[in-house]
């Protein structure tokens, strides 16, 4: 389990998704069309974006932050923003472009790329409801101008939460739905702090949510687990004896299968895995 003090952690995320001399940045409204224009001619649709964009994008839909749907409509690039003075980022309301500064294409900004990118994310969703629900118009409108307070306050949040995410990992809880328990080894492709000593197994009483000792990066995750009882007169079983994936848990060894666990919610909460003795359909 990581541990780290709010305080700590408050300062770690702060001063990852702050963007170095912040203060004296006009706002996008303050750049020339032309500007902006040319970034936006630049910038490139899902499949084609630049490879430290589509990095960003592939570690924001592992961690389930977004689904890769999410990003079909959205063009994004780099634009070197800071020379002129404008903001880290910006996103075009009508246009669902989204603008990067050019200094967080450096392989050491990573981090921060996510980070910015999901609070980016989070004003495209913001604008494609309003959208929807007053026209396209909206973009051009008084509301919009007056809205834009509070979806930067919520886009800041998002934004600090996701970094949160990539600091501690998501947690995993493990649903036990079987009338038995289950004793389980769960291995996470990407873990924050791989388990330490031996491994060994966890066990989840018959209807209980156990948390993994584990925090991950990804929902991607191997698995094997058994029912410590005879159910419909055998043991079920999650694994797989022929795959090349195979660990040594409590001194036996055991051939391990891939599960994806979901998360329920986009920027906080754990990944979700539930093990259930259903007869499959």
């Amino acid at each position: 389990m990581v541990q780290v003090s709010v305080a700590s952690f408050l300062f770690i995320v702060l001063l990852a998704t702050a963007p170095p001399a912040l203060a004296g940045r006009v706002s996008s409204d303050e750049i020339s069309e032309d500007f902006l224009s040319a970034c936006d001619d630049q910038a490139m649709p899902f499949g084609a974006y630049d490879g430290e964009i589509a990095a960003a994008v592939t570690s924001l839909t592992a961690m389930g932050v977004f689904a890769e749907e999410d990003f079909r409509d959205v063009k994004i690039g780099f634009c070197d923003l800071s020379s002129v003075g404008g903001p880290v980022a910006t996103i075009s309301c009508a246009g669902d472009t989204i603008l990067l500064d050019a200094g967080y294409a450096a392989k050491d900004q990573h981090f921060v790329l996510k980070a910015t990118l999901a609070h980016e994310m989070k004003h495209y969703f913001q604008h494609r409801k309003l959208k929807a629900e007053f026209g396209e118009g909206y973009c051009l409108s008084d509301q919009y101008g007056a809205d834009k307070t509070w979806m930067e306050v919520e886009a800041d949040a998002f934004g600090e939460e996701v970094a949160a995410l990539f600091y501690l990992g998501r947690s995993i809880e493990v649903r036990n739905e079987c009338p038995t328990a289950i004793s389980f080894y769960l291995e996470a492709d990407y873990p924050i702090m791989a388990q330490k000593g031996p491994r060994t197994f966890t066990t989840a009483p018959p209807g209980s949510t156990v948390l993994s000792p584990e925090r991950a990066l990804t929902r991607s995750f191997l698995i094997y687990a058994e029912t410590q009882q005879p159910h419909d007169g055998a043991k079920k079983v999650w694994g797989n004896a022929a795959s090349v994936q195979k660990r040594k848990i409590d001194g036996a060894i055991y051939g391990m299968t891939t599960i994806t666990a979901p998360n329920p919610r986009r920027s906080t909460g754990p990944f979700q895995l539930t093990l259930n003795c259903k007869p499959q359909q």
